[in-house]
């Protein structure tokens, strides 16, 4: 259940008593669960099993604050403030930020918007719809986080044309973390993003492309790229939902394979209004490389009412070559060379 405060009386007082309508909605999400691992290393770097709390795992636990003021015409003011936390410390997401899921605010019509501040790319607007797990912990983001990701100092336009949706983004520098990692004068490529793409929905069928091209965060890396463009398809018979799934990866950083091929497909199935079955399976062909893994993952969820589910998740990360991804992705979580099995059971409520 969403809070909506008004604000008409305050607005009206500090404009003067001006007529335009403002409100602000309280929104958030916490989802936690108890994640078992094996062959994670120890102290000693030996593979052994881990079982520890874990926040975000179906959806990263979150609050925010959105809202629009009627400026006439069917025109108005939007901003949307997201924050990520963890839910089993308190502590603050996304690398310690207040706002650093979403930090926008723009311009918006029924169907056009523009906003400007720290937005997801549009890898993500068009993916999400074609990843069987919804961007989930085990998802294709165990493939390629970049897929979900957000670009700050960015600019962003998207439209609803009837059965189209388009969206464009360009970003002055997409990490601000990195120290003079963008907008620096005379050296307007280092950290820029540029971002791309498009979902047609004539009913049952979801067809999605997207494209996006990163610069190094750099003076050295600034004409290093990263390029990816994807495509997705699904359809819906019933209660049935088929996916399937490709990105397409060419990198020329210095640290890079030169880039792959990523292909996923799955399979839902609302079994019960409450009760549903996802399942996917996803592979990384890398580029001039034998390491090329391959995971499978299944979903079972439980609705207990319209804001609170349980769930159980589980990922299975075959290793090949010199692979080293584990069910969260390529990380120190996996002891390389070996595979990886992961079972969360979690609770999810959203307000």
């Amino acid at each position: 259940m969403k809070q909506t405060i008004t604000l008409a009386a305050m607005a009206a007082t500090l404009a003067g008593g001006a007529h335009a309508q403002s409100g602000v909605t309280v929104f958030g999400v916490i989802d936690t669960g108890i994640e078992v691992v094996d062959n994670a290393p120890d102290a000693n770097g030996n593979a052994a099993s881990l079982a520890h709390l874990k926040s975000g795992n179906l959806w990263g636990s979150r609050w925010g604050l959105r809202g629009r003021e009627d400026l006439g015409g069917g025109l108005g003011a939007i901003y949307h403030l997201e924050g990520g936390f963890a839910s089993d410390t308190g502590a603050a997401g996304q690398g310690g930020r207040l706002f650093g899921r979403s930090a926008y605010a723009g311009l918006g019509g029924q169907s056009n918007r523009v906003t400007v501040g720290r937005q997801n790319n549009s890898l993500y607007d068009v993916m999400y719809f074609h990843d069987p797990l919804g961007m989930a912990t085990y998802s294709t983001l165990t493939h390629d986080p970049v897929l979900a990701g957000r670009a700050d100092n960015a600019i962003k336009y998207t439209g609803q044309f009837k059965e189209v949706m388009v969206t464009g983004l360009y970003s002055f520098g997409h990490d601000s973390t990195v120290k003079d990692g963008g907008e620096i004068a005379g050296a307007p490529k280092v950290g820029r993003e540029l971002s791309g793409g498009l979902r047609y929905t004539p009913g049952a069928l979801n067809f999605g492309l997207a494209f996006d091209q990163r610069h190094g965060t750099s003076h050295a890396s600034q004409n290093e790229t990263e390029q990816r463009i994807a495509a997705g398809i699904s359809y819906s018979m019933g209660a049935v939902k088929t996916y399937l799934g490709y990105r397409w990866l060419k990198s020329d950083a210095a640290d890079s394979s030169g880039g792959s091929s990523f292909y996923w497909g799955g399979l839902s199935y609302q079994a019960t209004p409450a009760f549903s079955l996802t399942g996917m399976t996803a592979y990384t062909d890398t580029r001039g490389s034998d390491a090329d893994p391959l995971t499978f993952v299944l979903l079972g969820s439980y609705d207990l009412s319209k804001r609170s589910s349980l769930y159980l998740l589980t990922s299975y990360a075959r290793n090949a070559g010199e692979s080293n991804m584990g069910v969260n992705g390529i990380s120190n979580q996996i002891v390389a060379g070996n595979n990886q099995t992961g079972v969360i059971a979690g609770i999810l409520h959203t307000f």
